[in-house]
């Protein structure tokens, strides 16, 4: 004999329910990969820079030796509001000037080709500029010279 179960009984039944963890597992997975897979991973480029040394630092004797040997060329790129000037030896090239209010970076390697074809040993340049010179050009006018063949690069604080 089969009994039915009563629809009217009015009591609470004990429901044992547990929150399921796994869509929520699950979704925070996804997300973590959809984050790793859109985010932009810098590369940032290392440029080898040497300070020039100070003026005046040896002692006679080596000034002596210093002088019976040839100097190499000294050159420097002067970076100021007003233009580029690429200077060395005692010579001064005339002053690259800003077209529209921005540095003319192709002629800056046009001349440093010129130099380079010049002196072809010659691997070092000192780059002088302004307090207020934006970071970047600074960075374009070193991008010049690693193009034309000068790696070896010093930066100077100020213009003197």
């Amino acid at each position: 004999m089969a009994f039915a179960v009563s629809t009217k009984r009015r009591g609470k039944s004990v429901v044992d329910e547990e929150i399921e963890l796994v869509p929520f597992i699950d979704t925070f997975a996804v997300l973590v990969v959809f984050l790793l897979m859109t985010t932009v991973i810098l590369q940032t480029a290392i440029i080898e820079l040497s300070l020039p040394t100070a003026a005046g630092t040896g002692t006679g004797a080596q000034d002596e030796s210093e002088e019976s040997t040839p100097q190499p060329l000294v050159l420097s790129i002067i970076v100021t509001d007003r233009g580029i000037t690429i200077g060395g030896s005692g010579a001064i090239l005339p002053m690259i000037k800003k077209k529209g209010g921005r540095y003319d970076f192709n002629e800056l390697e046009k001349q440093l080709e010129k130099i380079k074809e010049r002196y072809p040993a010659q691997t070092s340049v000192i780059i002088v500029s302004e307090p207020e010179i934006i970071y970047d050009n600074i960075i374009k006018t070193m991008d010049s010279c690693l193009k034309t063949g000068f790696p070896e690069i010093a930066l100077s604080g100020q213009i003197t």
